[in-house]
């Protein structure tokens, strides 16, 4: 595409990451993601969304809390997904006491879990109390 003299924009960036992230291919998600920034483009709500999304789905917990907390700082909101996969897969690895702090940072931020997410987290710190 730059060899054409196209220059790429956020949703370009942004579908090539959804493209490699639904391949579960996050290896090649993550180095656009982090050219786009190289590029001092800035990734909005939906690319982190989608990058959360495919961190989950790869079962990793650690990059997908650490993009949920990047969100936060950068004042976006999570969508309703990103929260509960990333809550869900925190209570697999049995990492409790980081799904109870995401789980009230999705409280604070107005968004309503479904009740499966409230009893995982239960469920999950009794079996690791």
């Amino acid at each position: 595409m730059e060899k054409a003299g196209l220059v790429a924009d956020s949703c370009t960036y942004g579908v090539l990451i959804h493209g490699w992230c639904a391949r579960g291919n996050m290896k090649e998600a993550s180095k656009l993601f982090k050219s786009m920034r190289d590029m001092h483009l800035k990734p909005n709500d939906v690319v982190y969304n989608i990058m959360v999304y495919g961190y989950c789905k790869e079962g990793s917990s650690y990059r997908a809390l650490r993009l949920v907390k990047e969100m936060a700082e950068n004042g976006m909101v999570p969508n309703a997904a990103s929260y509960s996969l990333t809550i869900e897969l925190l209570c697999k690895d049995g990492k409790w006491k980081e799904a109870v702090i995401l789980l009230n940072e999705m409280l604070k931020s107005g968004i309503v879990p479904a009740t499966k997410i409230f009893d995982m987290v239960s469920d999950t710190k009794l079996s690791n109390a």
